[in-house]
């Protein structure tokens, strides 16, 4: 099956078609504003546990807040959007349900003990459990896919905000995804995770506004819920964007990565307590299931009311054809909050991932606190310019989203054994993610959308036989030992 295309290039924005609504531009402005403010506000005071576990004290409210505002971006709103317009259909909604249930499963079975486990040995990242848990070998493993994953959705965040801006607003897609990149950037570099979740706070309030005000208005101009009902089956069950495997196979392995995602285990080792990090996760499930939701109907009834698009620009069309100035101009920031929110996270993540599993543990670097901090901003700065850069080369969203998710799903087999199979090896665990992620890139070149498949499969293949190879050898061994 040849994959769906979701590319964009200069070429095809022709974006000189849209009037530049300077109502919209001046809304956006004082949002951007507001948030550089935020998030600069007390950089002085701005500690290396603030920088990146917020001091692990982040009450539970605040915690729903940050969680799902880095959660919902370019992924969960655009490209939800985008499969769903260019034949997911309802069928979309049942592949990201997936992210609501394993959710639940993450909040009840893992947040405790992930959190116990940061406040016991001080951890900061995922790949910091991989070490304690298995071995450094697994740890720099753990660290190469993590890279990988949050480069794909760093550039795809930037990008989605250079391509929104441009479509919508009449502006050159080079400038606006370096002015939106630019600020996320400096904001980030400045504060870390404690003007990350500032800023996510306010970025929230704006989202909800989102969710309460324009989904409606769009459900009414498109015809209602009705209206969805004389849509082709085809069109609803998905199999005009992909086979029914691909939804099955999805809904039971791409919402497990909520388990391996380290911006989710940053969020846990923030909280104040493990039983309120239970509750924010709970919490923020169902809420973050809402914009799920909300991502599939913007696809559905961009499908309704705009037919024959491109289908990323389907949001875009969908808020530049049906509101006012300056509703216009208080949707798009909020648009603007949830990609920004999820950028602002990624950077970070490879931030720590570099500064901290790379340069400290990989290498052996000893630095004191204050040094930590300010090889944390440089490098915070330095890979965020980059990612604008490499944004502005490419301009092709390319099924980031989903190959972002697919790289990181690997990790699977490797956190959950670790944390429920008391025999589970660093061997098994290595070759696991070896072997997964070799099998992902290999199928990569030939369907994208389904690559993950394999990929996932291969993982936990390894992982058992594997460890049973090496509990195997361990037990002979042991019987070959004089008593």
């Amino acid at each position: 099956m040849a994959p769906a295309k979701f590319h964009i290039h200069r070429d095809k924005l022709c974006y000189n078609q849209y009037m530049i609504n300077s109502t919209a531009i001046w809304i956006v402005g004082i949002f951007f504003l507001i948030i550089f403010l935020i998030g600069v506000w007390d950089r002085k005071k701005v500690g290396l546990a603030d920088y990146w576990v917020n001091s692990r004290k982040t009450n539970k409210f605040v915690l729903v807040a940050t969680l799902v505002s880095s959660f919902i971006g370019v992924g969960a709103l655009l490209s939800n959007a985008s499969i769903a317009y260019s034949g997911g259909g309802l069928a979309t909604l049942f592949l990201l349900s997936s992210m609501f249930v394993y959710f639940l499963i993450y909040a009840r079975f893992f947040a405790p003990k992930i959190k116990e486990f940061g406040d016991t040995h001080g951890a900061f990242t995922l790949p910091d459990f991989l070490k304690h848990r298995y071995s450094k070998a697994v740890q720099v493993a753990g660290m190469v896919v993590n890279l990988i994953t949050y480069a794909l959705w760093l550039a795809l965040q930037i990008l989605g905000l250079g391509v929104f801006v441009a479509a919508v607003g009449g502006l050159d897609p080079i400038w606006a995804t370096a002015i939106g990149g630019g600020i996320v950037v400096l904001y980030t570099t400045i504060g870390g995770l404690r003007a990350d979740i500032r800023t996510d706070i306010f970025q929230f309030i704006v989202m909800l506004g989102l969710l309460a005000i324009f989904l409606p208005m769009l459900i009414a101009q498109g015809g209602g819920f009705q209206a969805i009902t004389n849509l082709p089956a085809s069109f609803l069950g998905g199999s005009e964007f992909a086979p029914w495997y691909v939804f099955v196979f999805g809904f039971l392995f791409l919402g497990a990565t909520n388990i391996t995602s380290s911006d989710i285990w940053q969020r846990t080792y923030a909280g104040d307590t493990a039983k309120n990090v239970k509750w924010a996760m709970t919490v923020g499930a169902f809420v973050t299931f809402a914009f799920i939701i909300m991502g599939t109907l913007l696809g559905i009834y961009g499908h309704i009311l705009l037919p024959g698009i491109e289908a990323n620009m389907v949001v875009p069309q969908l808020l530049n054809s049906f509101l006012s100035p300056v509703m216009f101009g208080v949707v798009l920031a909020g648009f603007f909050a949830a990609i920004m929110s999820s950028a602002d996270t990624m950077l970070l993540i490879m931030s720590m991932t570099i500064v901290h599993d790379l340069t400290q543990e990989t290498f052996g670097k000893k630095l004191t606190e204050a040094q930590t901090l300010h090889l944390s901003r440089w490098t915070t700065f330095i890979v965020g310019a980059i990612a604008v850069i490499v944004a502005i080369a490419i301009f092709s969203l390319a099924h980031l989203a989903i190959e972002a998710v697919s790289f990181v799903a690997v990790l699977i087999p490797t956190i959950v054994f670790g944390f429920y199979w008391k025999k589970a090896t660093s061997q098994a665990a290595l070759w696991s993610i070896v072997l997964g992620t070799i099998t992902l890139v290999a199928f990569l070149w030939i369907s994208p959308v389904e690559a993950f498949i394999p990929a996932v499969v291969v993982s936990f293949v390894a992982f058992w036989v594997v460890n049973a190879i090496v509990l195997s050898r361990q037990k002979r061994h042991n019987l070959a030992q004089p008593v």
